[in-house]
């Protein structure tokens, strides 16, 4: 059973159900027993706070979807190797380590890398990836669903749910999409931003 917080409610509602049924079928009260069912009732509440709790602040609440597209890894066949490496190990790593189903790297016109859940058409940055880099500041859309722009992203992955611009210099950018809806924390995104800073410095030193 996967143990989240709507386990805790369930389990919380099911010994509240219990100590009612207990509580009404015995014949006689007694202040032992009195004080028992105050402190198992008041138990249950907790258990079910608990879990409303646990599952409000779970980043990863929303189901996974079943993305449209094929697991690929494609690449620039003109990049210097270093930066290659660099970016294989990244990309393996935000897959890996994160809630992401895709990564796309591009830099002046080009998609350097996809890898992950994406599509065989050519991704063109619209107007969130390109406010990302004017602003050089990373924008987070935790629900695609809701956002006017996501047809900027049909040709990433068409139905991807959340999604991550990380600017790597004011050409350049990480794109991510998440499995789930809300999945990427707040961690996710400090180390994500300070890779983007190890590639900014690489891309210098290649003159890429």
């Amino acid at each position: 059973m996967n143990f989240n917080g709507k386990t805790l409610i369930i389990i919380g509602s099911i010994l509240f159900i219990f100590q009612l049924g207990n509580f009404f079928s015995i014949d006689s009260i007694t202040p032992p027993l009195e004080r028992a069912q105050v402190l198992s009732a008041i138990s249950s509440v907790i258990i079910v706070l608990i879990g409303f709790l646990f599952k409000q602040f779970n980043p990863n609440i929303g189901d996974n979807v079943e993305l449209k597209g094929e697991n690929k890894f494609i690449f620039e066949p003109d990049i210097p190797k270093d930066i290659l490496d660099e970016l294989a190990w990244g990309s393996e790593a935000i897959l890996t380590s994160t809630a992401a189903a895709s990564v796309l790297i591009h830099n002046d016109g080009k998609n350097l890398l996809r890898r992950g859940i994406t599509t065989n058409d050519a991704f063109k940055p619209g107007e969130t990836c390109l406010k990302s880099l004017k602003d050089m500041k990373l924008i987070s859309l935790a629900n695609t669903k809701f956002y006017p722009g996501r047809d900027e992203f049909l040709s990433f992955c068409p139905n991807v749910p959340s999604i991550l611009i990380i600017p790597i210099n004011s050409k350049s950018f990480i794109l991510i999409g998440g499995w789930s809806y809300k999945c990427f924390t707040k961690s996710d995104e400090k180390w994500i931003n300070n890779w983007s800073k190890k590639l900014n410095n690489l891309f210098i030193r290649n003159s890429f």
